[in-house]
């Protein structure tokens, strides 16, 4: 299942904007989570999260997200992907920011969101750097910092992430206030 979680990160980043409110991810992305990553056994899930299991921590996150043979609660959705990501789990840190990004279970929280894109960036995973260069360019959470973002759209880029590359090329065009 570990394509399919880089699949719907990768989908995540591209269905983001960098500049003001960064829109909902769309239906098809949602459709494709709910597809991949959930628990087929809730109870056993949460047995192995409770045990340690950052993946399971993770599956079981996503299964509330989206109410797949549970009901929906983002809230624990939030706790459970917050757990995860505890647990140095890059792609759980990734979802607890969009969570806190878009108000998600828990009230609206960019700095918070920041921190753990930061956490999955430093972890490797290159959409956790696209999303933190996002917050980065805009001040989101973060003071503004147009040369770590570029670095770090950078890094996105060369994960294969075609709209990191031409995010990179603009903000190295710019002047960069220190």
């Amino acid at each position: 299942m570990r394509v399919g979680a880089v699949a719907l990160t990768a989908l995540l980043a591209c269905s983001r904007s960098s500049s003001g409110e960064a829109p909902a991810p769309a239906a098809s992305v949602v459709t494709i989570a709910a597809a991949v990553g959930g628990c087929d056994d809730v109870d056993v899930c949460a047995r192995e999260c409770d045990a340690g299991s950052a993946d399971r921590c993770r599956r079981l996150a996503a299964t509330y997200a989206f109410g797949q043979g549970v009901e929906k609660d983002e809230a624990r959705a939030e706790t459970l992907y917050r757990k995860a990501c505890e647990m140095n789990d890059a792609p759980a840190c990734v979802f607890a920011g969009q969570m806190n990004e878009y108000a998600r279970g828990v009230p609206k929280d960019d700095t918070s969101a920041a921190r753990f894109y930061e956490l999955a960036c430093d972890r490797g995973w290159p959409t956790g750097c696209y999303n933190f260069a996002i917050m980065l360019e805009n001040g989101r959470g973060v003071p503004v910092d147009l040369e770590k973002a570029a670095a770090l759209y950078r890094v996105a880029c060369t994960a294969g992430a075609k709209t990191a590359c031409a995010k990179a090329d603009e903000l190295q065009k710019r002047p960069m206030a220190k």
